[in-house]
């Protein structure tokens, strides 16, 4: 696979669109460059034509905890180790500016569940309990 990562953040558009071609919901427009702006760290995979084909970012606040979200790649890519590249990536890179002990996090539909147990992730249940909402 002809492709490299770069540490940026996307522009609002390819964002969307990697959003779709990986079976994501559309997101409101306005809210993405707000979002992209807030990351810690953003690592972008792009083709040997710099097409976006993949992305992962890093959220929290930048000392005690933080949450990779955004691990997406296109459909035409997935399956093929990309996945594991990105949080690799986003891990060894998290580990040089995160302070010793914080925690890095991830929510995960379960089919994600493997990609993030081979990075090293282990499920909080029983021992804790993860909760979300919407506002």
């Amino acid at each position: 696979m002809n492709m490299h990562i770069t540490e940026e953040c996307p522009q609002r558009k390819e964002y969307m669109d990697l959003r779709l071609d990986a079976g994501l919901p559309e997101v409101e427009i306005s809210a993405i460059e707000t979002a992209l702006n807030r990351s810690l760290l953003s690592l972008l995979a792009r083709d040997g034509n710099d097409q976006l084909i993949g992305m992962g970012r890093v959220v929290g606040d930048g000392a005690f905890y933080f949450q990779l979200v955004d691990i997406m790649v296109a459909d035409s890519y997935r399956d093929q180790g990309l996945e594991d590249t990105i949080v690799s990536e986003l891990l060894a890179r998290l580990k040089k500016i995160a302070p010793s002990g914080a925690e890095v996090t991830v929510i995960t539909d379960v089919p994600g569940i493997k990609l993030y147990q081979h990075a090293g992730f282990k499920l909080l249940y029983p021992d804790r309990y993860g909760m979300a909402r919407s506002v």
